[in-house]
């Protein structure tokens, strides 16, 4: 009996031992940064395999800052990006360095279904396959995982539902550790980002990814299991107790442009914001990012504006008085699409038509 009872127990380590040694998929979420590329996060699925003893993570947020015209590529919407393969522990020393957390959820996985996903993680890594066309919201590390696992885990069971906000909303949730960033995400970026959308829309941010997946469920139970912190000694991050935001540099330029009447400041806010206009309007007509396009900061933010700047020169008050009327009316266009929903807007917009319309109203009353 007690030698029925040593190999019964035996058989059951024995076989224990040999389901840990599993292949293990997790996916990883990493904490926001204030680097213009870690504001919103970062994701990325690590594999741990103990047959061939190793731990690796897929990376499919991996570019190149020494691409050859990399800002031209990345504002016309022709920037690469690929899949990378990293050691964990050396990935997990940069995340402590850079005082970045870094969850893991263990994704619920049958054997069966952990080889498939490992073996296109395999294909994917192929030179031929691992660059893709990097798309803000559409294509970034997090909407690939995405796509993985939504197309390739098999009775994967997730409906999206809706989520009654807006791309721009979240975007400037996250943006706003970074006022000056925000106000250019929202210069730059059309009403194309102003419709509402849905929870599979919104795992393009790591963190809604992550939240997400625990309410998808496979094998009668949730695809990901809670996060668990892999640094659990970080220290805190440190936050600023005051900035200069555009919001208040531009209440401060309004002020001094009204109060001030120089001559020279007026000219010289004016071509900026034309300057301002000629960018977004070559990134309109330009770039392949769908997200700049229909931006309605033209109506304000008008490359126009370098024709009042000449007019200021010439003798021809009655086209200078013309053309300033007709400024001002696109300013209060503006004022109409941001009211109507048509196109978010950021704060610091306000103090800057402000401006420009009290600039257009002096023009006017030119003599």
């Amino acid at each position: 009996m007690k030698k029925q009872i040593f190999i019964i127990l035996f058989l059951f380590s024995t076989l224990l031992a040999f389901a840990q040694k599993e292949p293990k998929i997790s996916l990883l979420t990493f904490d926001t940064g204030l680097a213009s590329h870690a504001i919103f996060g970062h994701t990325a699925l690590r594999v741990q395999n103990p047959h061939e003893d190793t731990d690796i993570v897929y990376n499919f947020g991996i570019f190149d800052f020494k691409t050859p015209n990399f800002l031209i590529k990345f504002a016309g919407g022709r920037l690469d990006y690929r899949l990378g393969i990293e050691d964990y522990n050396h990935m997990l020393l940069g995340y402590e360095y850079d005082n970045r957390q870094v969850f893991e959820q263990e994704l619920r996985l049958s054997n069966k279904q952990t080889t498939k996903i490992i073996d296109r993680l395999e294909f994917l890594y192929r030179p031929e396959n691992r660059y893709y066309r990097y798309g803000f919201l559409s294509k970034n590390c997090s909407t690939e995982l995405r796509d993985v696992f939504l197309n390739d885990i098999e009775d994967i069971n997730y409906t999206p539902s809706e989520t009654h906000k807006t791309y721009r909303s979240y975007l400037n949730d996250y943006s706003k550790v970074a006022p000056w960033f925000k106000f250019g995400i929202n210069l730059a970026l059309g009403s194309t980002i102003d419709k509402n959308i849905n929870t599979s829309e919104l795992m393009f941010l790591p963190d809604y990814l992550s939240e997400e997946l625990e309410k998808a469920t496979v094998n009668n139970e949730a695809l990901a299991g809670r996060q668990k912190k892999l640094l659990p000694n970080l220290a805190p991050k440190k936050t600023s107790t005051w900035k200069l935001t555009p919001f208040i540099f531009f209440c401060f330029l309004f002020v001094a442009l009204v109060l001030g009447r120089s001559r020279v400041l007026i000219q010289t806010f004016t071509v900026v914001v034309a300057l301002g206009g000629v960018i977004i309007l070559v990134l309109t007509l330009f770039s392949a990012h769908p997200e700049v396009q229909k931006n309605y900061n033209l109506l304000w933010c008008n490359p126009l504006y370098f024709v009042s700047f000449a007019l200021c020169f010439t003798q021809y008050k009655k086209i200078h008085k013309t053309f300033a009327t007709l400024m001002l009316l696109c300013i209060l266009t503006t004022f109409g699409v941001w009211f109507s929903k048509i196109q978010g807007y950021d704060l610091a917009f306000i103090p800057i038509c402000a401006s420009l319309f009290w600039i257009n109203l002096k023009q006017m009353q030119r003599r």
